[in-house]
């Protein structure tokens, strides 16, 4: 039956609003065989932001020093000292679109053809988004010229030249992350390491040490700006984690028959070292460790997916246009939390 004109864009609405799970077809869209930024972070680890204006945190990056050994009627000294810093980040605008012809032969058979139709719009939209927010959320923007970007891992946890809290502003980014340099305020620095081999001498043991450098307690208690909900995870490309598994096969005596026994199963102190295909670009074989706890996507409440009505496109009056907008950032509130390990130059 032949769905009247008038009614297909309210067709069009109800149905992507409440896609029904029929249908079958190949999803083939994309050479990224996983999303693992867009499922651990935009779907596990939101941070809800009111209002539009820049997200701040603030952090103390010194004491007072007024701490001595004194004498008897000795003169009070010293001087008022601000150990404050306050950062700052925009959030960032992204959208991803479909279009649909009142006149295609779907709307005409009406019924599960609309559906059909609406679904695989939907899907190619929501790709085209999730493959953009892959690549966003483990890179950065060119420069602090680019005002359209999002921050993404590289710009908040930077390769350091030297074992420690190394990881520098960011190349393009002058006044730092978030606003702070860590060249004026060296403890807004994320660890890390360059290696050689990924063995249990180096690159393990490294590791190691970045574990236990990384893990702050406070005297104090006190609040704190945490944005995330759950604790760790470790990032690498296909070139260190199959080593990884190698290894760790070498160190298990009673391996059966499977050649690929320990393939998803590698563990560094309890959490699963995962396997992230967009850093197979990365040369520098990059393993990244990250506390959750203080790293996220922030949103902007009512962005996180705000899907448009179907609405007509200028001078095509029978073709409609619907939108998906978010407003996001990626926002890291503690950067001696972070750390990256990547091959030595």
């Amino acid at each position: 039956m032949t769905i009247q004109y008038a009614n297909i864009d309210d067709a069009v609405l109800l149905t992507q609003e409440k896609l029904i799970n029929r249908g079958s077809f190949l999803d083939h869209q994309t050479d990224l065989t996983d999303f693992v930024a867009v499922r651990e972070l935009w779907k596990g680890k939101r941070k809800v932001f009111d209002g539009g204006d820049d997200w701040e945190f603030q952090a103390q990056i010194d004491h007072n020093h007024s701490a001595r050994a004194v004498g008897l009627y000795e003169t009070d000294g010293g001087a008022i000292a601000d150990t404050m810093i306050t950062m700052k980040v925009q959030p960032r605008h992204l959208n991803a679109f479909y279009h649909y012809d009142q006149r295609e032969p779907a709307f005409q058979r009406g019924g599960t053809k609309i559906v059909d139709l609406v679904q695989t719009r939907v899907a190619a939209m929501q790709i085209s988004l999730f493959e953009l927010m892959e690549s966003i959320l483990w890179t950065k923007p060119d420069d602090s010229d680019d005002d359209k970007t999002p921050f993404g891992m590289t710009y908040w946890v930077t390769k350091c030249a030297a074992e420690g809290f190394n990881g520098l502003d960011p190349a393009g980014f002058p006044l730092g992350r978030a606003g702070k340099s860590s060249a004026a305020y060296p403890r807004w620095a994320n660890y890390g390491s360059p290696y050689v081999a990924v063995s249990k001498e180096d690159l393990v043991r490294r590791m190691r040490r970045g574990s236990r450098q990384t893990k702050f307690r406070s005297p104090l208690s006190h609040a704190t700006p945490k944005v995330g909900g759950m604790k760790n995870g470790i990032y690498t490309n296909d070139g260190v984690i199959g080593i990884m598994e190698e290894i760790l096969e070498d160190q298990n005596m009673n391996l059966g028959n499977d050649l690929a026994s320990k393939d998803g199963r590698t563990l560094f102190k309890g959490t699963s070292v995962q396997y992230v295909p967009k850093l197979d670009d990365d040369v520098q074989n990059p393993i990244y460790t990250i506390d959750w706890l203080w790293m996220a996507i922030g949103v902007l409440a009512g962005w996180e997916n705000q899907l448009t009505k179907p609405y007509m496109v200028p001078n095509k009056h029978t073709v409609r246009r619907v939108d998906n907008d978010c407003t996001l950032q990626m926002i890291c509130t503690d950067l001696r939390r972070q750390g990256v390990y990547h091959v030595a130059d």
